[in-house]
């Protein structure tokens, strides 16, 4: 059972999908406290027993954002998702919950509506468990979608055959899936992005001409290893690596940077450690 633990478990770190996440769930926390009052909890008296409850729901989101957004950014080698584990998601939803824990004791402290010594632990724990909850459902959810995308896409190439092979003859570019059997190959001229999708990631190239999209089983990491040699391919952001021959324009401003490029249909971001490097990039371009 032990050597279970110790399996694979990729940490999700999509951006995208963790903001909107956390907001979520400081919301459903929210309505979930101040309507079904779970819990046994009965203490909404007045509104300005509501506006406490929305702190609660704010400082919680600020909580999960700082460790699940910054704190990675901060130390990337310790959340490298090709070495993340089951044992260590466990030890990091403790983790999680202890803040959560913590936080919403000392709030209920300050505003005066429980004593420490009066402090209802079960209560207490039972509130800094629901988001925490509501955390890995949303993120269990995704996940089952995720695996669902690639099962019906790869059972429609099977039975239908109604898609363009992916496989371009004498490809310089090949990646190989976690499961070991999909692959996927092209030429590095024809690859456009790489962008980190939770547990997979999605990779934008053109195949004459078109742009098209691949959602692949396979850590962000592992690719920036393999591009690592590759002059042409340089990372702009945590969660986007991007072909600097392909680039057509880099613009923003103080809220924001991005790159363009033809036939991608958006625009990509540009993180502010990456910003100088980029922006002499393409000035020299």
């Amino acid at each position: 059972m032990f050597e279970n633990l110790n399996q694979s478990y990729p940490f999700n770190n999509n951006f995208k999908h963790n903001v909107k996440t956390i907001g979520l769930v400081g919301m459903g926390f929210v309505l979930l406290v101040l309507y079904f009052q779970p819990f046994g909890i009965n203490f909404l008296r007045s509104e300005r027993d509501g506006y406490f409850v929305l702190g609660m729901g704010i400082m919680g989101s600020g909580s999960l954002f700082a460790n699940n957004l910054i704190l990675p950014g901060i130390m990337p080698k310790v959340f490298d998702s090709s070495k993340w584990t089951i044992k260590m998601e466990m030890i990091w939803n403790v983790w999680l919950f202890s803040n959560l824990f913590v936080l919403f004791s000392f709030m209920a402290w300050f505003v005066g509506k429980i004593e420490f010594t009066d402090l209802p632990i079960f209560r207490t724990g039972a509130l800094a468990l629901l988001p925490l909850v509501l955390l890995n459902l949303i993120n269990y959810n995704h996940s089952l979608k995720d695996k669902m995308v690639s099962v019906l896409d790869n059972s429609r190439r099977h039975f239908f055959g109604d898609e363009k092979p992916e496989i371009v003859k004498e490809a310089d570019f090949q990646l190989l899936a976690e499961n070991g059997k999909d692959s996927f190959s092209a030429n590095l001229e024809d690859i456009l992005v790489f962008h980190s999708s939770g547990n997979y990631i999605e990779i934008f190239w053109l195949d004459n001409l078109v742009c098209r999209k691949k959602l692949f089983r396979q850590s962000f990491a592992v690719v920036e290893q393999i591009m690592s040699k590759k002059p042409e391919f340089k990372k702009c952001h945590r969660c986007w690596m991007v072909n600097l021959s392909k680039i057509d324009a880099f613009a923003g401003n103080s809220k924001g940077y991005f790159i363009e490029i033809s036939k991608l249909g958006f625009k990509v971001p540009v993180s502010r450690n990456n910003l100088s490097a980029f922006r002499n990039l393409t000035s020299s371009k």
